[in-house]
């Protein structure tokens, strides 16, 4: 009986060494499904699926795979396989591998030979780095046809009308720019050996693999024919929380470099409003009703009768308040109000925890009280836990759990079954083991 294939056993053992020695690029390499495919240059991902060639692996060692395992996860991580949006694969490959090369340099890889580097692309986006490459292939003969293209040096990614709005790189600070020089003698240093021989390799075949592209992104699956704006927004809502969850996984390591965090953390980081985040996580914990009396009137026009949402049952939402006194008062009201606003519109009972060393007897509310107005009391030291044991201790089921407090505590419970929501002013220095995080902001 032939035992495993050497090569994927070297392949699972690069994947355990980053989980060990860089656990962001571990925990998301682990959400990528292994496919075996011998079509590829070397190694490929969509975002869902880790494409590897076992022929061009054969001879690499687990540092080596190691190094383009984090390639493509940075790809995944920048959301490089939902934002190609019609342009040339093979450009928008390159563009993007220099958009993330040298931030795998900072973080300590040997780049594997092959791949590309220019420390002066550092801080830019794929998008902005594609829009010069393409001038560049333009301005050579034969290269675009027609008068040859103006120059262009990195535009903004809303002038070349490509890129999210938050993407990451969003422009060249002055710290990437006085590091540039370092960058380049640190990549020469530690690419000159698996280098050597080899200087035309990113655009010819080498060690018998076929050709293509070395390290590729791949455009989503679900991004295939004409796919809705809601679709792409849902897929980077998938990958940011995936970066924010890696993210955390590698916070006590604290061997992420600060640029390398400070991007991922912006992209993750959510730009919608605190209201409409909260609103979200609530509402979509809620069980519509409906009736076909009357139909829906936005699909009639099509002439598709569809049944109209008549009311949404939430069941228990339980707010917890810390009162160790660092959660202003303006602070609380805005937040209340703007969850009375949500129950309102849901059949649900909001139950009520103060809590500092130790949580007090609920208070239930429901939408035909008043508008909700707590003036929480106490002080003193905080733990989580309590709130999570009296929930549990009264027999509640709740959709979800949303605890308002400044984070400066580290007693968390074991994570319940139910969703939590962690709201804490801006730049909480705590990280909650389990739920979300939602920065409300200083008012």
């Amino acid at each position: 009986m032939n035992g495993p294939d050497p090569v994927a056993r070297t392949l699972g053992r690069a994947r355990m060494e980053l989980v060990l020695a860089h656990p962001f690029f571990g925990a998301m390499a682990l959400r990528l499904s292994l496919r075996e495919d011998t079509g590829c240059r070397d190694l490929w991902t969509d975002g869902l699926t880790l494409g590897y060639n076992p022929n061009a692996l054969a001879d690499r060692d687990e540092e080596d795979i190691a190094a383009m395992l984090a390639h493509v996860i940075l790809h995944v991580s920048f959301e490089h396989h939902l934002r190609r949006r019609g342009r040339d694969k093979a450009l928008w490959n390159k563009a993007c591998d220099l958009a993330i090369n040298g931030l795998l340099v900072e973080a300590g890889f040997t780049l594997p030979r092959g791949y590309p580097f220019d420390a002066a692309r550092t801080g830019q986006t794929a998008e902005c780095i594609y829009a010069a490459l393409a001038a560049d292939r333009e301005e050579r003969p034969g290269g675009g046809g027609g008068k040859p293209a103006k120059r262009r040096e990195a535009a903004s990614p809303e002038a070349l009308g490509g890129g999210e709005g938050n993407a990451p790189f969003a422009g060249k600070t002055p710290e990437a720019s006085a590091a540039t020089a370092a960058l380049d003698a640190k990549a020469a240093k530690m690419t000159r050996q698996s280098a050597r021989g080899d200087k035309d390799a990113p655009d010819k075949a080498r060690d018998g693999a076929p050709g293509g592209l070395a390290g590729e992104v791949r455009d989503h699956p679900d991004l295939s024919g004409d796919p809705s704006q809601a679709k792409g927004r849902d897929l980077a809502a998938k990958v940011r929380q995936d970066v924010s969850q890696s993210l955390r996984s590698a916070a006590d390591m604290g061997n992420l470099p600060g640029n390398l965090a400070r991007q991922l953390g912006e992209l993750a980081r959510p730009k919608l409003p605190w209201a409409t985040l909260l609103r979200r996580f609530i509402l979509s914990r809620a069980v519509g009703d409906y009736t076909w009396s009357p139909p829906n009137r936005r699909h009639i026009h099509a002439g598709l009768y569809l049944p109209s949402p008549r009311s949404q049952t939430l069941g228990d939402v339980v707010l917890a308040i810390d009162t160790s006194g660092s959660v202003g008062r303006a602070l609380l009201a805005a937040f209340c109000a703007e969850l009375s606003a949500i129950l309102d519109v849901c059949d649900a009972r909001l139950v009520v925890y103060f809590c500092d060393a130790a949580a007090s007897q609920p208070v239930i509310l429901t939408r035909n009280d008043p508008p909700l107005r707590l003036f929480p009391t106490g002080g003193g030291g905080t733990d989580y836990r309590p709130v999570f044991w009296r929930v549990e201790a009264e027999g509640l089921r709740p959709a979800c759990l949303i605890y308002l407090t400044d984070m400066q505590c580290d007693r968390f419970p074991d994570e319940p079954a139910y969703p939590v929501l962690w709201a804490a002013p801006a730049s909480p220095r705590t990280r909650p083991p389990f739920g979300e995080v939602l920065e409300l902001p200083p008012l």
